[in-house]
């Protein structure tokens, strides 16, 4: 392959096709997943090229129009909200594939420290998809098996970042398939996998425990200061768990400020309009101000439908769900991710480069300094200017 590292998005599409099994998925030294080929299985076909959604314009064939149909939703169901990340549609709309016969697919945490694409057949295992995880997935050889699946009359909800739903639509090319719904979510950017190692480390060796599990996205103190619960086991086998707010977590604030990234998140293909997926799932973070209505800090989802068939699986589910109609430009307001990329922390190298060498509290304090008087007035501005576009939309006759 020659598509240079530094665009490489780690989607995996390369190794779906590869038909000698030449490629594999592997951490490179930053802790992301990158094509490695194995020279004596290589034929020099030209797949792994020619599939790669970072060097062609991949399409849903399914998307016709720039501008979705945009909506502010939740689950009706309480429980379901509480468990997922922003307003549970992911959780109602898996449901009903599952109803229906299907299989979800979706990122589940397959170990302690590593994250990758499962196939859920059942409700019961539903819950391994849920909430957001942030850490890079390692897709494996999921498009392949979607294919299979896909081909055997199998209705398939595949969900993922922006660039892995391009890179399943790449892999199966001209194969257009009815019973393949996509939905994709806003994505801030894909974290190191070797920066939450790190971070797991400290943690384990700072309170004398062994990790099981994460919830990257814990409401119990609201939606909007979520925190980022660990789970660990000691020694003797006790279970006890580590909860920081989104301020406070080492790990949310290095991938918050964007210092550990992939380098192809600066420029993401597909995290614009049109979206690549037939539904768009995210955080409607300014409901407070476009659709007071719908705002009770339990988590409220903008969901834009991209394509016929995004918009004929959401109203197979409208009795579950409370919604309004909304638009795309209100939305973008708060969760500008639906149409831009992330941008890069201006000193993202040298944060790499030292990460060997130094602690994650050595790096914060370099990299990221004590946010207190910073939050503090980044909320105190926020609430103003929340309270202007409050009386702005009041005035412009707005929901």
């Amino acid at each position: 392959m020659n598509i240079p590292v530094k665009d490489c998005s780690s989607c995996a599409a390369c190794a779906n096709v590869c038909a000698r099994g030449a490629i594999s998925m592997q951490l490179n030294s930053e802790g992301f997943y990158h094509p490695v080929i194995d020279a004596s299985k290589c034929v020099e076909c030209g797949a792994c090229e020619r599939v790669c959604p970072w060097a062609k314009d991949v399409q849903n064939p399914n998307v016709c129009v720039n501008e979705p149909k945009t909506l502010a939703a939740h689950a009706i169901n309480e429980q379901l909200r509480l468990v997922s990340s922003s307003g549970g549609i992911f959780s109602v709309l898996a449901e009903k594939i599952l109803d229906d016969g299907g299989v979800v697919v979706g990122v589940a945490q397959i170990s302690p420290k590593s994250f990758g694409h499962i196939v859920v057949e059942n409700k019961d295992d539903l819950a391994k998809l849920r909430g957001s995880k942030y850490v890079q997935a390692n897709a494996g050889l999921i498009y392949k098996k979607i294919c299979s699946m896909l081909k055997d009359g199998y209705k398939v909800l595949f969900s993922g970042t922006p660039c892995q739903v391009a890179a399943l639509y790449s892999v199966l090319g001209n194969n257009h398939f009815e019973n393949l719904t996509t939905v994709d979510i806003v994505c801030h950017g894909s974290p190191s996998v070797k920066v939450f190692k790190k971070y797991v480390a400290e943690l384990e060796a700072a309170e004398g425990g062994f990790l099981r599990s994460t919830l990257f996205r814990d409401k119990r103190k609201g939606w909007r200061l979520y925190s980022m619960t660990l789970s660990l086991n000691t020694a003797s086998g006790d279970c006890f768990q580590i909860s920081k707010t989104l301020r406070e977590s080492k790990f949310m604030r290095v991938f918050l400020r964007n210092l550990c990234l992939n380098t192809s998140c600066a420029d993401c293909h597909y995290g614009k309009l049109p979206r690549i997926a037939d539904i768009t799932l995210g955080d409607y973070w300014n409901i407070a101000s476009v659709h007071p209505g719908m705002n009770d800090d339990k988590g409220t989802s903008v969901v834009l439908l991209n394509s016929a068939q995004g918009e004929h699986l959401f109203e197979s589910i409208r009795t579950n769900v409370r919604c309004c109609e909304s638009s795309v430009e209100k939305a973008i307001v708060g969760n500008p991710c639906i149409v831009r990329s992330s941008k890069p922390h201006p000193k993202r190298a040298e944060f790499f480069a030292e990460l060997d060498g130094k602690s994650l509290d050595e790096l914060i304090k370099k990299y990221c300094p004590d946010p207190v008087c910073y939050i503090r007035f980044y909320y105190k501005l926020r609430g103003i200017l929340g309270c202007v576009k409050r009386k702005v939309f009041r005035i412009a006759g707005y929901s």
